[in-house]
């Protein structure tokens, strides 16, 4: 880490891209778009889906917990698989068949009987190993065709898409679904699941010839600044590529710092992503129309928050700072949001709906903003490991988003008049990523 003024370097300025690499960037979005209406299908319908499923109001949370709770083991272990895979094929290829699987267990799940619910399980089981391509694929491709100045803005960008998709997934059931009697509920399934196959033929199509090259190719290193000293060994993984194994990375503090950001961005969003569909049902208890509408609202923030994420960082690497300043700085900004709009989220009366729906749509903004940040560091510790490390990474959040998630269906800590005192717990969850950010090793400082 740096101890001298020696060690200040300037910062890198973002340069002009060619424009076909922004477009690989776009189609990824709009593969990120499709993955989350796939799977917020089932959260947006569970008022509909879980009487056929569940007669017994009491245990609805639980099956509706088993459910996700097998969707996100399948999708974590699955990640490390992805991520393997992704550093020893092509990745032009594993995308295209990652998709078409996850849409096909979209459509499956459309035609699965009443009262089957191991069905219904084994659907999301499949839906869970083909999604769990998808951000170790995106986040691979953007290491490859993205200069590193530019990698936050493009993470944002793509991942702005799981909240488009999420916005259009309530619409959808506005539109397919009658919001008094659920009939209909089956064919938003049905739709998003056969919506892949046209994402697949544009993907092809679009990455062929010299791009499908640049994206199944090796990623070349990121170029150190230059300096007076030597830089450490944490500062100088990202340089080495075919030398440094899985295991090396294991070793490495840039590796765990990543690990343990990833956890918490992940852990904060995902539990909103699972219930908080089911706390306007069951305790704010508004009508059907009105938490489509409010769902809808609820990720128009989100993606606000994936996008300004992105160029804040990119404005703070413009301006003086260092992408490692910058992308701490931003981090600690939506940490600190989070905590402090929860807390009226949580305990203002339903009197106040509208002020307590602004509190809960700047945590959702604020929440997935992390994820430019989280992306960007798996992004910078060994170029030729990225998937890898993303895999793992994600792996490892689902694992603990779903033992969260079983834990509060097995419990019966869901329910009415119980959500509070489990959103400011997972309030707090993005005030740890902040501090563990901070001990990202920082080559450089603010311009003086």
């Amino acid at each position: 880490m740096p101890s001298s003024p020696s060690d200040v370097v300037a910062p890198t300025q973002p340069g002009k891209i060619e424009q076909w690499r922004w477009g690989v960037v776009w189609l990824m979005f709009l593969a990120t778009l499709i993955n989350y209406s796939d799977r917020l299908a089932l959260n947006n319908t569970q008022r509909y889906f879980l009487p056929e499923f569940e007669p017994d109001p009491d245990l609805r949370n639980e099956v509706y917990a088993n459910i996700n709770f097998a969707f996100g083991l399948s999708f974590g272990l699955f990640q490390i698989a992805a991520g393997f895979l992704i550093d020893r094929f092509s990745l032009r290829y594993l995308y295209l068949g990652a998709i078409l699987i996850w849409s096909a267990a979209g459509v499956m799940t459309g035609f699965v009987p009443k009262e089957a619910v191991a069905a219904l399980i084994v659907c999301r089981v499949v839906l869970g190993v083909g999604e769990a391509f998808n951000w170790p694929c995106a986040v691979a491709c953007i290491r490859r065709v993205i200069p590193r100045e530019s990698r936050g803005l493009a993470n944002g960008i793509f991942h702005s898409g799981a909240s488009i998709g999420a916005i259009l997934t309530p619409l959808l059931v506005l539109a397919l679904v009658d919001t008094s009697t659920g009939v209909g509920w089956r064919t938003v399934f049905i739709v998003v699941g056969a919506v892949g196959a046209l994402w697949a033929v544009l993907w092809m199509l679009f990455t062929a010839g010299a791009r499908a090259v640049v994206i199944d190719s090796e990623p070349s290193p990121d170029p150190l600044p230059a300096r007076t000293d030597q830089p450490t060994a944490d500062e100088n993984v990202a340089v080495s590529t075919s030398s440094v194994t899985f295991w090396d990375v294991l070793g490495m503090r840039l590796f765990w710092i990543c690990l343990g950001t990833g956890v918490c961005v992940n852990m904060c969003w995902h539990f909103y992503n699972q219930w908080f569909s089911r706390y306007l049902t069951e305790d704010l208890r508004v009508s059907g129309r009105s938490e489509q509408l409010i769902l809808a609202g609820f990720y128009v923030a989100a993606d606000l928050g994936s996008i300004t994420s992105g160029w804040v960082i990119r404005g703070l690497i413009r301006g003086g700072y260092t992408v490692e300043s910058s992308r701490k700085l931003v981090m600690t900004g939506l940490a600190v949001s989070v905590f402090l709009a929860t807390i009226p989220a949580a305990y203002l009366p339903a009197d106040l709906m509208p002020v307590k729906l602004g509190c809960f749509y700047l945590v959702a903004a604020a929440a997935v903003g992390g994820f430019a940040i989280f992306f960007s560091l798996a992004q910078d510790i060994v170029a030729r490991r990225t998937a890898q490390i993303l895999g793992v990474c994600g792996c490892m959040s689902w694992l603990v988003i779903s033992g969260v998630t079983k834990t509060i269906g097995d419990l019966h800590l869901a329910g009415p008049g119980k959500y509070a005192s489990l959103f400011i717990g997972v309030g707090c969850v993005p005030l740890i990523a902040a501090v563990i950010g901070w001990f990202w090793p920082e080559p450089g400082g603010k311009k003086e």
